[in-house]
């Protein structure tokens, strides 16, 4: 679950433990900085404000809490908030949201891919008050179903290509001269690549040869290279974002924590840098400075993928301030990408 290893120090006692939930807990819902007296009337410790305020001071000591100013309370640390998450984690597997099923099972039959993933990112991100960012298929991991082939006027072509998730990727092709023989091609290149990937396609297209086609010429290669380069005219894999609007409105950020979260997400390289860095077959909370970037040291972030079958298809996460209800973006997040998931899998 963790992006790295954190030292937890020494073992806590269960009373250590409890203040210390007390102090998460409090600070996630009120923003404010947790003293004794609070954590002594919201939790069932039955024991002095002295000795409370002693464990307080030694969960400080071993880096779980921190003190914002003399005479305030005390607020989580990354290690806090980590250990916190680590400990409640469980919480996720028995949660279930019809309403969200719902709108994904209805956007499923429009059979848009784009369209199935904006409603997800917008539930996701309406229900969690998080930044929602949801990683489009990858291209060379769609299989295509179809190739069609049409005529639109002279020396200019319509080329479609359907993929086994809905996908489809269009464009029109000028070939220079009167190409009469388009449906043959149409037939021998289904034949040829129809469920095969188009990662495997685009790098094989142009060695494709129909040798027994007494039409066979330098005209149909031309056009052979012409539909490996529709396959490389499409955007490589992109993003649906939603959601911006309540990291705006948090008021557990400042401006540069939020000019630091758009400068990472609206460049692409950056973007990518940030998913690749933390995607893989595991879910994934990254909290504070566990991030290794200054500029998001105020965010969490929670990364999980959707697949078809075992088939990892993109990757989704959820950016909010680190001061959340972890439990309920976690647990959401997991609802969502197995219902996600089956989605796919039934295409």
């Amino acid at each position: 679950m963790r992006a790295k290893n954190t030292d937890r120090g020494p073992n806590l006692n269960s009373r250590q433990i409890k203040i210390l939930y007390c102090i998460v807990r409090e600070y996630i819902t009120h923003g404010r900085p947790v003293s004794s007296r609070q954590v002594l009337e919201r939790s069932n410790i039955s024991f002095s404000s002295a000795t409370i305020r002693n464990d307080m001071r030694r969960l400080e000591f071993l880096g779980y809490i921190f003190q914002p100013h003399t005479s305030a309370g005390r607020i989580p640390t990354d290690k806090g908030l980590r250990f916190y998450f680590d400990s409640i984690q469980k919480l996720a597997s028995n949660f279930e949201d019809s309403s969200a099923s719902i709108s994904l099972r209805q956007a499923a039959i429009v059979a848009d891919v784009e369209k199935i993933l904006k409603v997800t990112a917008k539930a996701l991100s309406k229900v969690t008050s998080t930044y929602v960012v949801i990683e489009k298929p990858k291209q060379e991991k769609l299989l295509v179903k179809h190739i069609a082939i049409s005529p639109i006027s002279q020396n200019y072509f319509g080329v479609t290509i359907v993929t086994d998730l809905g996908v489809t990727m269009n464009s029109t092709v000028y070939t220079g001269y009167n190409f009469t023989h388009y449906e043959d091609l149409q037939r021998r290149l289904n034949e040829a690549i129809r469920g095969k990937m188009i990662g495997e396609i685009k790098k094989g297209l142009r060695d494709l040869r129909l040798l027994n086609d007494h039409w066979y010429n330098e005209k149909i290669e031309e056009m052979l290279f012409v539909l490996q380069n529709v396959f490389e005219s499409e955007e490589e894999s992109g993003y649906i974002k939603y959601g911006l609007e309540y990291i705006v409105s948090s008021g557990n950020l400042d401006w540069q924590d939020i000019i630091g979260l758009i400068k990472y997400t609206e460049d692409q390289n950056k973007l990518n840098e940030l998913i690749g860095r933390f995607s893989g077959n595991d879910d994934k909370v990254i909290i504070g400075n566990e991030l290794g970037i200054d500029e998001l040291k105020n965010f969490s972030m929670f990364i999980s993928g959707y697949r078809k079958f075992e088939e990892r298809l993109g990757t989704i996460a959820l950016i909010g301030p680190k001061i959340l209800q972890y439990e309920k973006v976690y647990a959401y997040l997991k609802y969502m990408s197995n219902r996600l998931s089956e989605v796919f899998s039934k295409r």
